[in-house]
């Protein structure tokens, strides 16, 4: 191979320079098996004293050296030269291990340079060797711990195993592709098919007659939140709780446990709950409205008492002024007046939580337009100093209506009409009636309400907030209205702060057979209006 010198006198010693450069060993030999050349490290490294080579060189002598060292081990020296003679001549590229009594190990690869030329390469392996022998001592190790963990987790699984079939629970799991990884005996009870598909690592799609509920959220998710539940009926009509959690490596798995008995106690004990919050419910409406009891039957005795006092009054101080028609129309008063309270006595001493307030509609065909004229004059008479204005021709004669319920709602709001009013203002009652219902305007010329206030005024115990300094309990509107929609009707305001307003009372006019007339603008020369004398 052709190479480049630039100075011959360097040429000279460059063999020697490379060849004592390197760490690994270099020998050169010929064709004759004579030795021509070995470095220091190869000498170092075989143990080969240099005056051995320069009085014998010849590869024969080198081997009859190692021999009788015993580098080859016991056995006779000639042959022992023989066999490793043998061996180099029949090899072209020979590739040994050379160990020595010191126990180096050297690598001798030998390659044929030409015909004439072999060269030998010496590489010192012992660390190397001592390397691979600890390397396969700790490989022999660990094969002995796996073989022993193996055992034991084959151990482990029995036990696992045995301990998941001894559960009443059914156990299911699947990998991270939704194959079939395990089923203890009691899902297996539960669906037969599991045997074959647990041989056979089977899908869950493929599994015939089994699905796992649905759950809202991923599997992800549930791994961060926990597992998830669902209860479900299956074809042994036993209810399951299914517990879905999924698993370290993506896979899930599913717990079934029979909750029938737990259903069935669970659904008696719901049952035994929702009577005792009935009978509790009971209680406390029947104290409810035994305590509004006794907040409306205050408010609502005042009006007949009103009467029953005024009338008294008029007696004691005009007893000899009287005439025998008025004595006996003043007594009547009062004699409706105590009626009126006894009615409402009887009628919420006999209420019922299914009844609004124990009021109960007891209607029946009467003087439908004398009694609100009745009810007109009354007040005009108690109040005195004010002037009730009525017009009630458009009002049926006749209608059937509970008495005793619209003297209280029509009562309420005349009261409260002269309780908001100056002394002496006008008070107009209007009877109208038009093609679906007959209607009793109570208007005033009062304080007023104010405009928010007006969808609050029908509420329990509401008051307006310009009604202060006035006796009140704010159970009369709402009374008023409950039981005009036990008659079929409602209650309904228009209201002006300062200037006044204005009540109607609507019924339907089905209460009365009569047809309805045209209703005139002006008022006729059969108004009755005014202001009874004393």
């Amino acid at each position: 191979m052709p190479y480049f010198v630039d100075d011959k006198k360097f040429e000279i010693n460059l063999i020697s320079f490379l060849m004592e450069s390197v760490e690994q060993g270099i020998s050169v030999m010929n064709k004759e098996l004579n030795i021509l050349f070995m470095n220091r490290s190869a000498c170092k490294m075989m143990d080969i004293p240099l005056s051995l080579l320069q009085k014998d060189s010849s590869l024969e002598n080198l081997f009859r050296h190692f021999a009788e060292r015993g580098d080859y081990g016991p056995g006779d020296i000639e042959e022992l030269v023989d066999q490793r003679l043998t061996q180099v001549k029949k090899t072209t590229n020979l590739l040994v291990e050379h160990e020595a009594q010191n126990g180096r190990i050297v690598q001798i690869q030998e390659s044929k340079v030409n015909d004439d030329i072999f060269v030998a390469i010496y590489t010192d392996v012992t660390e190397q060797r001592a390397y691979e022998a600890r390397l396969e001592a700790i490989q022999y190790e660990l094969e002995l711990k796996l073989e022993n963990s193996l055992k034991e987790v084959s151990y482990n699984r029995d036990l696992l195993v045995n301990a998941i079939n001894a559960i009443d629970d059914g156990i299911i799991l699947f990998d991270e592709y939704d194959c079939l990884v395990l089923a203890n005996t009691r899902m297996q009870d539960l669906y037969p098919s599991l045997k074959r598909h647990l041989i056979q690592k089977s899908h869950i799609d493929k599994i015939e007659g089994f699905e796992l509920p649905k759950p809202a959220e991923s599997l992800e998710e549930a791994l961060v939140r926990g597992s998830r539940r669902n209860e479900v009926k299956l074809k042994n009509d036993h209810w399951y709780r299914i517990e879905q959690s999924a698993t370290v490596n993506g896979g899930k798995i599913a717990i079934f446990s029979d909750i029938s008995t737990y259903k069935e106690q669970t659904t008696k004990l719901q049952q035994h709950t929702n009577e005792l919050v009935k009978l509790l419910q009971k209680e406390i409406s029947l104290s409810e409205t035994q305590r509004e009891f006794v907040t409306m039957a205050s408010h609502e005795f005042k009006t007949p008492l009103a009467i029953i006092d005024s009338n008294a009054q008029r007696i004691e101080r005009k007893a000899g002024e009287l005439s025998q028609d008025r004595l006996l129309q003043r007594i009547s008063n009062i004699r409706e007046s105590v009626e009126r309270m006894q009615y409402l006595i009887n009628r919420f001493m006999d209420f019922s939580s299914e009844e609004i307030a124990g009021l109960k509609m007891e209607a029946k065909k009467q003087n439908f337009r004398s009694t609100i004229e009745r009810l007109c004059m009354t007040h005009q008479e108690m109040t005195g100093n004010f002037n009730i204005h009525w017009d009630l021709q458009a009002l049926p004669e006749f209608a059937n209506f509970d008495q005793n319920l619209l003297d209280q709602c029509v009562s309420n709001i005349l009261s409260n009409a002269v309780k908001y009013s100056d002394e002496g203002a006008p008070i107009h009652i209007m009877g109208i009636r038009d093609d679906r219902n007959i209607k009793i305007e109570i208007c005033d010329e009062g304080i007023g309400i104010p405009k928010e206030e007006l969808g609050k005024i029908f509420n329990k115990y509401y008051r307006a907030s310009n009604s202060s300094g006035k006796a009140g309990t704010g159970i009369g509107l709402n009374f008023t209205q409950m039981a005009l929609k036990e008659q079929g009707g409602h209650l309904e305001v228009e209201s002006t702060l300062g200037k006044g307003s204005c009540f109607t009372i609507f019924l339907p006019l089905s209460i009365t057979e009569e047809k309805a007339p045209k209703q005139s603008s002006a008022v006729t020369d059969e108004t009755i209006s005014g202001k009874i004398a004393s």
